[in-house]
């Protein structure tokens, strides 16, 4: 049955980590030949008729006015209760695939099972029982308020998990969290991510080379919150007492204590500053890229920082490990291992010709990672869904 291929997110097309997923779901969808309709924010460059944009919450404006500003963890839960209600209403009355993320579907696949339809939850992260246990560990460790993870989010995703008639993942940590909490194999299918590696490439004049006198920087892109693990990036500078060494937290901050936080290592003499936008730029000007995450499912933020020719330094709990080799593209070190950060940060920043070919050989693994060759992949992949099932 040739039945048509919907998707939805509450984030814009092509915009930051969701968005840049979803785009990516759109474009190996386009293999099919099947009709294809985009639920998202925004508004997306697709062709008219091919995407339905949803509002922001009518609340999203004056919440910086209200008591529910110190609560990013409702404000998630709630955005994508209403963004799931409405794409739920937009859903047609007969049988479809229909692709969304963690905290978007609940309602959504309910309507979708009930007309005969397909439904493909895209994990994004690791199972979300570990993500909540991670960030409200992390949370209670530092004292800080703004854990975007809630219980009542929590108990949303368990329920989609359990609509969901299959589960994408694109990582090995992914699938074992899942496996570890009695998931069927057969229910999860592996799809690595990719990345336009024609935008996201080295400078002309090849591998950036660090000239005397110039700072070393290091560049970590996402949001900046517990759950990234930025802290342990800053305090291993810290220890490292390197002057020479400026830090570039690429993203968002959504949380008052955050920008504290970085204050307070500002004023210990850490040179560190936060930028959002375009990365390509300060990719192109960074020596380094760090992901310390505590958590993250795959990570497509340093895939494009090693497309840029950066080497990287992942932690054991990020998805990105099983693209770096130790000691090749980078390395991997322990999670919330300041210490051991630390040192790898010092190694890489006193051997400038092994940076260079750390950094040479990740921009060449990255470019296995390719969006159009993943999207094949992909598309393969996700023959029980697109063409088996139904």
């Amino acid at each position: 049955m040739n039945v048509p291929i919907y998707m939805g997110s509450s984030s814009g097309f092509g915009e930051g980590g969701l968005g840049g997923h979803l785009g990516f779901i759109y474009r190996a969808a386009q293999s099919t030949g099947r009709d294809i309709r985009v639920i998202c924010r925004g508004q997306p460059q697709l062709p008219d008729g091919e995407f339905v944009s949803v509002p922001p919450p009518v609340w999203a404006k004056n919440v910086k006015y209200t008591p529910l500003r110190w609560s990013p963890a409702l404000q998630t839960n709630w955005s994508g209760s209403q963004f799931d209600r409405i794409a739920a209403s937009r859903l047609p009355n007969e049988p479809i695939v229909y692709h969304s993320f963690p905290g978007f579907a609940e309602n959504s696949f309910r309507k979708v099972k009930k007309r005969g339809g397909i439904t493909v939850l895209e994990a994004a992260t690791t199972h979300a029982q570990n993500v909540y246990e991670v960030t409200e560990e992390e949370h209670r460790r530092f004292g800080m308020g703004g854990n975007h993870f809630s219980r009542g989010w929590l108990k949303r995703v368990l329920q989609e998990y359990e609509l969901a008639d299959f589960i994408t993942i694109a990582s090995d940590l992914q699938r074992q969290t899942f496996l570890d909490r009695g998931f069927p194999a057969e229910k999860l299918l592996y799809a690595p991510l990719g990345i336009d590696t024609n935008r996201f490439s080295p400078p002309a004049d090849g591998i950036r080379r660090r000239t005397p006198g110039q700072p070393f920087r290091i560049v970590q892109v996402g949001q900046v919150t517990l759950r990234k693990g930025f802290l342990y990036l800053l305090e291993a500078v810290r220890r490292l007492n390197d002057p020479d060494i400026e830090i570039i937290l690429f993203g968002g901050i959504g949380w008052r204590a955050i920008r504290h936080s970085l204050a307070s290592y500002r004023q210990l003499g850490i040179g560190v500053r936060q930028q959002s936008g375009d990365p390509l730029s300060v990719l192109r000007d960074a020596h380094l890229c760090v992901h310390a995450s505590v958590e993250d499912g795959f990570g497509l933020a340093p895939l494009e920082a090693m497309a840029a020719g950066l080497p990287v330094i992942v932690s054991d709990q990020t998805g990105m490990k099983d693209l770096v080799e130790h000691g090749k593209e980078g390395f991997i070190v322990p999670s919330r291992d300041a210490d051991r950060l630390a040192e790898a940060i010092a190694g890489l920043k006193r051997n400038e010709e092994a940076r260079r070919a750390m950094g040479a050989a990740a921009a060449a693994k990255a470019k296995q990672y390719d969006a159009s060759a993943c999207a094949d992949r992909y598309a393969e992949a996700l023959r029980p869904a697109w063409v088996n099932a139904l």
